[in-house]
């Protein structure tokens, strides 16, 4: 399993709880069983499927709803399409736009542009409004549910690289312009210019191990993303990250918050107990705030030392009094989200690969007189995302496991 991003802990406690009820409130939907999503924009969107976290927690959060989820995002693009032009005019970019989302036939959109028109300025804001307004209209078609991103800040990563204060303040005209055009039409608006790596843990771009949001200023890092992706999902999710309380005592009797317990078995030097939870919990990467944490509790245990395993799996060893509330960082469950995380991933890789084919001007462009007699292996990548879509099904389902905890010693240490 990859190794998760401890220092995260403290950035996603503080972004979640920074913000506003408002904006949550305003943002809040449910999602429907069957609903079809498609992530549409530039880089931001595109290079947001290489983690998969936004995914992750839209899954994690509907444990009992299939939900499909597509990338439509292209680096570099603009609401007019002019990276998905190929060799042919911005026109042409943004028809295949148009027929890529249409093909779908979404029913909740996420839009997140604005980064590659903002280095246009003042004199650009124009033309993106009515760009954007143009987008929104074809996208109004199918009757989707649309929710507006911001751009990310342009991050100071230190001298010798530019000082992004001038290109702030351009972004800032974009995402004023954005939420404006949000509000207009009543769409969810997500500010993603407000995330920002805590003092404590952000250090200066020259030093060894610099932990960053960005690479270079404008393109997200895997912390980049941990931090947007949970901003997205705890604004637009009324259910994200459910709280989790397991509290067990001596005398067999035992309690649960989103979860159930059964068959306790209890002795002096051991207690055990089923658990099956309602949902599983966030990725570690995200782990989690105080309202989220997965805890358990062991009331009136012998003073001593005591181990928890599950399922057989060594979790943790401390004493009754650290047992009396103890926060749940690993584990069956951490690992069956890792690997759902991982499949969702190759998931939309394969789907990448099929509409977006490496070689793309030979197989459907103005070389495919040469080899586009192998068009017909394109459509083979689709029962292999259906595979994957079907192991995303199975993994965001929470099974039942067992818990152990067993006295090591009379005396705590």
């Amino acid at each position: 399993m990859k190794r998760p991003l401890p220092y995260l802990a403290a950035i996603v406690s503080w972004l979640c709880l920074s913000a506003s009820s408002q904006a949550a409130d305003q943002n809040a939907f449910s999602f429907k069983d069957g609903d079809r999503i498609v992530l549409l924009g530039d880089d931001l969107i595109e290079r947001n499927q290489k983690h998969g976290y936004l995914e992750t927690l839209l899954t994690l959060s509907n444990p009992g709803k299939n939900l499909i989820v597509r990338n439509l995002g292209w680096s570099g693009d603009t609401v007019f399409g002019d990276a998905r032009a190929g060799f042919g005019k911005r026109a042409d970019g943004f028809n295949q736009l148009k027929e890529h989302v249409l093909g779908l036939k979404p029913t909740v959109i996420l839009l997140g542009y604005g980064m590659s028109e903002s280095f246009d300025g003042e004199p650009g804001l124009a033309s993106f409004e009515q760009g954007l307004s143009t987008l929104l209209d074809v996208l109004a078609e199918t009757k989707a549910k649309v929710v507006l991103l911001s751009p990310i800040a342009h991050e100071d990563l230190g001298r010798p690289l530019p000082d992004p204060a001038a290109h702030n303040q351009k972004l800032g005209l974009y995402r004023e312009t954005i939420a404006r055009v949000a509000g207009s039409r009543g769409y969810p608006f997500v500010d993603l210019a407000s995330i920002r790596l805590p003092l404590d843990v952000s250090r200066s771009a020259g030093e060894k191990g610099a932990r960053t949001l960005t690479d270079d200023g404008i393109h997200l890092t895997e912390a980049g993303y941990c931090l947007a992706d949970a901003k997205i999902a705890s604004e637009l999710l009324e259910n994200f990250g459910k709280p989790w309380t397991v509290r067990v005592r001596p005398d067999g009797t035992a309690e649960a918050e989103n979860a159930k317990i059964s068959n306790v078995q209890t002795s002096p030097q051991r207690i055990r107990f089923e658990v099956l939870s309602t949902s599983l919990p966030l990725p570690a990467q995200l782990s989690p705030t105080k309202e989220s944490a997965r805890v358990l509790e062991f009331e009136g245990l012998a003073p001593g030392r005591y181990t928890l395993k599950i399922d057989g799996q060594l979790i943790a060893s401390a004493s009754a009094d650290q047992w009396k509330q103890r926060e749940l960082k690993k584990g069956p469950e951490f690992d069956q989200v890792e690997t759902l995380r991982k499949v969702i991933n190759e998931k939309n890789l394969l789907y990448f690969h099929r509409w977006r084919p490496q070689n793309e001007t030979y197989l459907f462009g103005f070389r495919k007189h040469e080899q586009g007699n192998n068009a017909r292996e394109i459509p083979l990548f689709d029962p292999l995302v259906e595979a994957k879509e079907k192991e995303i099904a199975t993994l965001r389902v929470p099974v039942s496991h067992v818990y152990e905890l067993s006295r090591e010693s009379e005396v705590g240490r």
